[in-house]
C-alpha cells in the first residue's frame, strides 16, 4: 500500500489545479491553460510549480520532471522526492512515457484532401531552438518524432477539426511547429501562422502512460470526463477512451 497523501489537494485545486492522483513520490495534476509551469522569477507565486510548493508540508521539495507551454493545459507530473525525479528523469530519457495530445487544426477542404492525407501517420523534423522558438532545419537539430493517430471535425468549430496526436519525443513547441511545417498550424497559435479564430488556441496532455516510481505499476494519467475538454467527435471521442484504457507496457 502506497503511504498517505501529503499534498494539499483542496488548496491547489482552489488555485485552479486539478490534482489527478498523488502518493509518496509522484502527483499528477492538471495544469490550467494560461499557467507557465515554471518561472525563472516568481515572486507572485503565479507557476504550477510554485503553486505545488505552497501545498506541500515542511521538508517536502517537489520537483519538475517535465513541462507544457503556458498556452497548453493538462498532465503535469510533479516528483515529490529525489528518488521520484531521478526515476522519471530516466524513464523521459529512454523514451518509456506514451504522451497524447488533442489539438484544435484548420479543417483541410475536404473536396482536395477528404481523408487528410500526409497528415495521419508518423512525421519527423529536425528541431533547433532559437531565441525561445522551435526552428525545422535540415541539419543540425534535434531528431524529432510524433505520430498524428487521427483527426476529426471539431463539433462547434466550423472549418476546424481536432487531431490527436502522440508526441515521441519532448522538443520545445514540438507539436505546434511540427503541424505548422504540415501546412496546419494550430488555429490562434499567431507564432508559427495560425490564423486567429473565435474559439482560440487549444492543445491539451491529455494522456500519459507511465511506469509509477512508487508501486512500479503501469498507471495512465487522464481525467475522463474533463469539464474544460472541447466536446469531441464521436469517432476521436471513442478513439481517446481506448488510449486511456490501453494496459500494454509504454516506450
Amino acid at each position: 500500500m502506497s503511504p498517505a497523501p501529503i499534498v494539499d489537494k483542496e488548496r491547489l485545486e482552489r488555485a485552479g489545479v486539478r490534482v489527478v492522483s498523488q502518493n509518496a513520490d509522484t502527483l499528477v495534476v492538471v495544469k490550467p491553460a494560461g499557467m507557465a509551469t515554471e518561472l525563472t522569477s516568481d515572486p507572485k507565486w503565479s507557476s504550477l510549480i510554485s503553486k505545488v510548493r505552497q501545498a506541500c508540508p515542511d521538508g517536502v521539495k517537489p520537483r519538475l520532471v517535465h513541462r507544457l507551454d503556458r498556452v497548453t493545459r493538462g498532465i503535469v507530473v510533479v516528483a515529490l522526492t529525489g528518488a521520484g525525479a531521478s526515476y522519471y528523469g530516466e524513464q523521459i530519457r529512454e523514451g518509456m512515457w506514451d504522451k497524447v495530445y488533442l489539438a484544435r487544426i484548420p479543417r483541410p477542404d475536404p473536396r482536395r484532401n477528404p481523408l487528410h492525407e500526409g497528415l495521419v501517420g508518423k512525421h519527423k523534423a529536425f528541431i533547433k531552438e532559437v531565441d525561445k522558438r522551435a526552428v525545422i532545419v535540415r541539419a543540425g537539430g534535434a531528431p524529432s518524432f510524433l505520430e498524428v493517430l487521427a483527426v476529426e471535425p471539431a463539433p462547434g468549430f466550423a472549418g476546424e477539426a481536432h487531431a490527436l496526436i502522440r508526441l515521441l519525443t519532448g522538443r520545445l513547441h514540438q507539436i505546434r511547429v511540427m503541424l505548422a511545417a504540415l501546412g496546419l498550424p494550430l488555429t490562434g497559435d499567431d507564432f508559427y501562422g495560425g490564423a486567429p479564430r473565435g474559439g482560440g488556441f487549444y492543445l491539451e496532455h491529455a494522456v500519459l502512460r507511465y511506469i509509477d516510481c512508487t508501486t512500479r505499476d503501469l498507471t495512465v494519467a487522464h481525467v475522463r470526463d474533463d469539464p474544460e475538454r472541447e466536446r469531441l467527435g464521436p469517432a476521436l471521442g471513442a478513439r481517446l477512451a481506448a488510449l486511456a484504457e490501453d494496459r500494454s507496457p509504454p516506450g
